[in-house]
C-alpha cells in the first residue's frame, strides 16, 4: 500500500485528537506501518500531539525505509524540546542520558536498559553540539540538579565527533558520575579499536584502514579484503572483494568518499558453517547476548534463518546458558583483555570463534540494543539471558552513583 493510499484509508476515520496517537500505535503494533504513518502525520497538525508524533514517526519512517524523513522528524522534535523526561512513580535513581539525533544505530536506547518503575530518565538531545561546546554552562542550566549520574549514549560514528566532545564538556560541568566517557567512545571506531586491540593473546584482530576512494585504487592491496563505506552499519554495503577488478566494480556502485578496508579472515568452523557471537560488556564482565549460524560468511541474525531452524536455536540456547563451555578459557581471557583495553562501562562486541579457541574480532560498538521484549515462544529462551544483562547494567549504574 502506498503512503497516499494509506492516507485515504485512514482519513475518513477522523479520530478525536486524544485518540489519534493511540490509533497510530495500535496500527504500528500490528505491522500496519503505512496507516500508522498517515495518522501520525495528521497528529502533526495538533500542538499537544506534535512532539510525540514526531518521535513515533522517527521509528515508523525507518521501518518503512525512509530514514531521511525519520531523522528530519526527530531533529524537529528535539529542536522544540531537547530535554525529554520519562517519569517514574517511585524513582530509585535519576539518570541523564546524553544522545544525538540519527537513525537506529546512532545511539544506545538507555530506556530499554533501566527499569521504568524505579528509574527517572532524562534524555538530553545534543542536536546543536557547537552551541553546547561554546557554552556548556548554559546547556547545563536546562538539566535538573537532582540527577544522579550521566550516561553518554552516543554510538561511535565519524559524524558524531563534535557531539561526543560536547557530551564530555557538558558532563564535566554537571559534575556527576559519568558512564561511558565520550573520549573512550570515540576510540571504538573500526580503525582505532583495531589498533587498540592488536597483540591480544587468544584473539585475531584484523587491522582496519580508513581510506579515501582515490587511495583505494592506488594502494597496494593484498586480496581478499572486506570493504564497507565509512558510515555503514548493520552490514549495509559490506562486501568481500577478491581482486582489483571486483574492487573497481564495487566502487562504481558506491559513491561514498571513504571506506574501511580489512583483510578477510576465514572464520568457518570445521562443519563448514560461519558463526557470529554478540557479547555485551557491563563493568568489564562479558555477557552472552545472541549468536547466529549461517552457511555464508556475511552473518547477521536477520539473514541466518535462526527463527526457522531448531538446531540453530538449540546452539544459541547453549551459548546463552553455558557460555564458558562454548567459549574456552583462552577466549574468555581474551574477552576480559578486550574489556580492559576498550575501557568503557558498557559496550558490545561482535566476534567469531575459531575451532582452536581464538576469537576473531569484528566490531566494538556502544549502540548495541539489549532488550527483554517478548519475541514469541520460539525465542523464550532468550529472555532470561537478556534480563541478566539488564540487571547487571542497573547494578553498574547504582555502583557508579554510590561511588560518585
Amino acid at each position: 500500500m502506498t503512503q497516499s493510499a494509506a492516507a485515504k484509508t485512514v482519513a475518513p476515520l477522523s479520530p478525536p485528537v486524544t485518540s489519534r496517537l493511540a490509533l497510530a500505535m495500535h496500527a504500528a503494533g500490528h505491522g500496519d506501518w503505512a496507516p500508522a504513518r498517515a495518522l501520525l502525520e495528521q497528529a502533526l497538525q495538533h500542538t499537544d500531539e506534535r512532539q510525540q508524533a514526531r518521535f513515533l514517526l522517527w521509528e515508523v519512517c525507518q521501518v518503512l525505509g525512509d530514514p531521511k524523513a525519520a531523522v528530519a522528524h526527530l531533529r524537529a522534535a528535539v529542536r522544540e524540546a531537547p530535554l525529554v523526561v520519562r517519569p517514574s512513580p517511585a524513582p530509585r535513581r535519576r539518570v541523564l542520558a546524553l544522545t544525538v539525533p540519527g537513525d537506529f544505530q546512532a545511539k544506545l536506547p538507555v530506556a530499554m536498559l533501566l527499569t521504568e518503575s524505579i528509574t527517572e530518565l532524562y534524555t538530553f538531545w545534543l542536536h546543536d553540539p557547537a552551541q553546547v561546546l561554546a557554552n556548556p554552562l548554559a546547556a547545563a542550566a536546562a538539566i535538573p540538579a537532582e540527577i544522579d549520574c550521566v550516561f553518554i549514549a552516543i554510538a561511535e560514528d565519524g559524524r558524531h565527533a563534535s557531539a561526543l566532545q560536547a557530551a564530555d564538556a557538558l558532563a564535566a560541568v554537571l559534575g556527576k558520575p559519568v558512564i561511558n566517557p565520550a573520549a573512550r567512545i570515540a576510540l571504538a571506531a573500526r580503525d582505532t579499536a583495531a589498533r587498540l586491540l592488536q597483540g591480544l593473546p587468544g584473539a585475531i584482530v584484523p587491522m582496519q584502514r580508513l581510506l579515501p576512494r582515490d587511495a583505494l585504487l592506488a594502494d597496494a592491496i593484498d586480496f581478499p579484503v572486506i570493504i564497507r563505506p565509512r558510515q555503514s552499519h548493520a552490514g549495509n554495503a559490506l562486501s568481500r572483494i577478491a581482486d582489483a577488478p571486483a574492487l573497481v566494480a564495487y566502487l562504481a556502485d558506491h559513491d561514498d568518499a571513504a571506506f574501511y578496508l580489512a583483510p578477510f579472515v576465514d572464520y568457518r568452523n570445521a562443519d563448514g558453517l560461519w558463526r557470529k557471537y554478540r557479547v555485551i560488556f557491563v563493568d568489564g564482565q562479558p555477557w552472552p547476548f545472541h549468536m547466529a549460524v549461517h552457511d555464508d560468511w556475511a552473518v547477521w541474525y536477520y539473514n541466518a534463518g535462526m527463527d526457522r531452524d531448531p538446531a540453530k536455536q538449540a546452539e544459541e540456547r547453549r551459548f546463552l546458558n553455558e557460555f564458558t563451555s562454548v567459549f574456552p578459557p583462552p577466549a574468555i581471557a581474551a574477552l576480559r583483555d578486550i574489556a580492559q583495553r576498550v575501557g568503557l562501562d558498557y559496550f558490545g562486541l561482535d566476534c567469531g570463534l575459531l575451532d582452536d579457541g581464538r576469537i576473531v574480532v569484528f566490531e566494538v560498538e556502544t549502540g548495541m540494543i539489549v532488550h527483554d521484549r517478548d519475541e514469541g515462544p520460539a525465542y523464550a529462551y532468550k529472555t532470561a539471558p537478556a534480563r541478566r544483562i539488564l540487571h547487571a547494567a542497573e547494578a553498574m549504574v547504582d555502583r557508579r552513583i554510590a561511588v560518585g
